[in-house]
């Protein structure tokens, strides 16, 4: 029988050592790899803005600004990793009086399945477009354009947490009582607002239909690339609605700030 997700929920002991830390492994991750690949792919000719792009990319990586962005960006990722403490309403909170119409339908959904469907479409879409990079380009700028599109997913993530942390809003399943307690001891539980899941997706999605572009800009391919990415990071976003973590609105604006960030980005290291 379905719950009444507006019902007010049962105490429940929240369980501290089946918390889950993904958020902050993916940042501290995201970090390292875009500085593994500065590093590599930033050389002596990085800063003259005379030189000829390196290898086969359409990018051009600068240290001047690339090294500020990486830390811009780790400094607003981190931020998920500060303590966030649950509402004085927690374990009684009820749905806000106010909420849109098109947030109020989500409310009390929970699935664990959709959220660990969303988990491997999300980390697929960051990592297999990398792949199918580096086989189309056999490896020529390969580094270059992989840190075009995890810088893309590292600054959305900056912007995706300082939200976060800034609106603090409760996610639906919290208002399911039959919601585990092990996901309501999650921090994004009550950090719905924006969607990690749909800012990451989209700005992995974006930079590599943008990078597929420029690569082949005649191939019919390049519509068939932005349309199934751009796919795929929706239906992250669909998912992450249905396992109870995000509203429609939440996902929307994670969807804008990825694909802003997935064509800023790119833009930014090309000449046009």
């Amino acid at each position: 029988m379905k719950h009444d997700p507006r019902t007010r929920r049962a105490v429940l002991a929240p369980a501290p050592s089946r918390r889950r830390r993904a958020p902050r492994g993916l940042g501290l991750a995201l970090v390292v790899a875009c500085a593994l690949l500065l590093f590599r792919a930033g050389d002596a000719r990085a800063d003259d803005a005379s030189a000829a792009r390196p290898g086969g990319s359409p990018y051009r990586l600068k240290w001047t600004y690339d090294s500020a962005l990486v830390a811009l960006g780790a400094a607003g990722t981190m931020t998920a990793a500060i303590g966030h403490p649950k509402p004085a309403c927690y374990p009684t909170c009820e749905p806000p009086t106010n909420m849109l119409g098109i947030d109020d339908a989500s409310v009390g959904n929970y699935s664990p399945q959709a959220l660990g469907l969303a988990n491997v479409v999300v980390f697929g879409l960051v990592l297999a477009p990398m792949v199918i990079n580096a086989a189309d380009s056999r490896f020529d700028g390969w580094l270059e354009d992989s840190f075009v599109s995890l810088q893309a997913v590292l600054l959305s993530s900056a912007i995706t947490q300082v939200m976060k942390s800034a609106v603090s809003r409760p996610a639906p399943l919290v208002y399911n009582p039959s919601a585990d307690a092990s996901h309501l001891d999650s921090p994004d539980a009550f950090r719905s607002f924006i969607s990690g899941h749909a800012s990451t997706a989209f700005a992995a999605a974006t930079s590599y239909s943008v990078t597929f572009w420029k690569r082949h800009p005649t191939s019919p391919w390049r519509f068939v690339v932005l349309g199934v990415t751009e796919a795929l990071a929706a239906g992250v976003s669909l998912l992450k609605i249905k396992a109870g973590y995000h509203y429609a609105t939440d996902v929307t604006a994670g969807a804008l700030v990825g694909a802003a960030m997935g064509l800023f980005v790119p833009v930014l290291h090309s000449d046009w």
